[in-house]
Parts: C-alpha cells; sequence; structure tokens
C-alpha cells in the first residue's frame, strides 16, 4: 500500500520545484542587447549596449547619443566625473552601469551601479524586465524606495 502513493508524494514533493523553475522566467543573458534611454531633464535620447563582463557580472556602455559633440564640435566628455583624472573620458563610449548581477529568485539584475554622466553621481541599481522588450530600472540610494524609475526599450 506504501508504495503505491509514492507517485503522488513524489509529485507533491517536487511541484514546487516545477513552479519555482516556471516563475523565474529569465535567464542571466536575457538583458544583453542594445536599448534606448530617454532623458526628460535634457531631452536627450541615448543607446546603451549591455553585455557580460569578464567577471560574469553585467555591465552597459553608451553607444549612441543625440548629441555627442559639445558647442565647440569635440566629443562630449565626463566632466561631472568626481574623479578629476577621468574627467576627459568620452560620453559616447562611457560605462555606465557597472557590477549587476542576475537574481534568478527575483526574475531581475541586482548589486550593481548606474552612473549618472550629468550629474557625476552613482547609484544603486535594480533592473528587471516590464513586458517583453522594457527594462524598469530603479535608481537608488541606500534603498529601493529612495530612488527614481527609468525604463529604457530594447532597440530592435
Amino acid at each position: 500500500m506504501p508504495w503505491k502513493l509514492f507517485p503522488v508524494v513524489f509529485l507533491l514533493l517536487h511541484l514546487p520545484l516545477a513552479l519555482t523553475a516556471q516563475e523565474k522566467g529569465r535567464q542571466a543573458d536575457d538583458i544583453v542587447g542594445t536599448y534606448e534611454a530617454y532623458n526628460p531633464a535634457t531631452g536627450e535620447t541615448l543607446h546603451l549596449n549591455f553585455y557580460k563582463a569578464d567577471d560574469e557580472s553585467f555591465e552597459a556602455r553608451i553607444v549612441w547619443m543625440d548629441e555627442p559633440l559639445d558647442d565647440l564640435g569635440k566629443p562630449r566628455t565626463d566632466v561631472q566625473n568626481p574623479r578629476a583624472e577621468l574627467r576627459h573620458i568620452p560620453l559616447s563610449h562611457l560605462v555606465i552601469v557597472r557590477k549587476l548581477r542576475h537574481d534568478s529568485r527575483g526574475r531581475e539584475w541586482t548589486g550593481g551601479r548606474v552612473y549618472d554622466p550629468m550629474t557625476g553621481k552613482t547609484y544603486r541599481c535594480a533592473i528587471a524586465f516590464e513586458g517583453e522588450d522594457t527594462l524598469r530600472v530603479r535608481a537608488y540610494i541606500g534603498f529601493r524606495f529612495l530612488g527614481r524609475t527609468l525604463y529604457w526599450k530594447r532597440v530592435p
């Protein structure tokens, strides 16, 4: 009699694992690609390319900007960077997201930092997909509720 219950017990024990695997939904590399970001404060649009770094974390760099040149026709640089030795770096290939790791339980990428070249400030960030091709980026200081949310749309 107990051996007849084995299939039922087996299914009951493994059903939560199957549901958890289904809930994960996204693979770590799903974030890889190019996204369009619009800055309402400046009215500028730029494209960011997410890629896997050597340490298996994810990073994003600027690969295209509406206005890559300054008023003198020279490439715009990271003039707001708090480190003076980095202010000469052109914005057009600046890495602005670093050390992002996929958290399969939460279906998001966390633990990273996002740099705002317009202010020279770096924030903690958590990124998740909202829909098929839109990233919801939460940039914050300390706690997630102390921040703002940005939306970046995948470029086809």
